[in-house]
């Protein structure tokens, strides 16, 4: 008797092929918390005078996260955006931003704004 006379039906063919592909993604360690950040949009910013450097970054959810000297100090905890939304600094004083939504509407987005001061 052959191996494969086993597996003759459709379902069974089904269900190997998608415990060799679960198989396949531990074996090769896919894992999403490696894909925290998508880095593609990133945006260093620099103070007025020069003193700070930050670095805007989105989460796959467009929410913001600033980073001083590859340091988180800004996280929101906001639920996400259906769509790619972008966010501006406006710089208050040499450490102090303002971090707010620059897309779309205005009125939508018109509480997404954020206070950081940077130490």
């Amino acid at each position: 008797m052959r191996f494969f006379d086993k597996f003759k039906g459709k379902k069974n063919i089904v269900s190997i092929l998608v415990l060799l592909i679960l198989g396949l993604f531990l074996l090769t360690g896919c894992n999403i918390d490696d894909a925290k950040y998508e880095t593609s949009r990133d945006e260093i910013i620099q103070s007025p005078n020069g003193e700070y450097s930050i670095t805007l970054r989105y989460d796959y959810v467009s929410r913001p996260y600033i980073f001083k000297d590859n340091k988180l100090i800004f996280e929101t905890h906001e639920p996400g955006y259906n769509e790619t939304v972008y966010f501006k600094v406006k710089w208050e004083s040499e450490n102090k931003i303002l971090l707010y939504n620059d897309s779309g509407s205005k009125e939508k987005y018109k509480n997404d704004k954020y206070y950081i001061t940077i130490d």
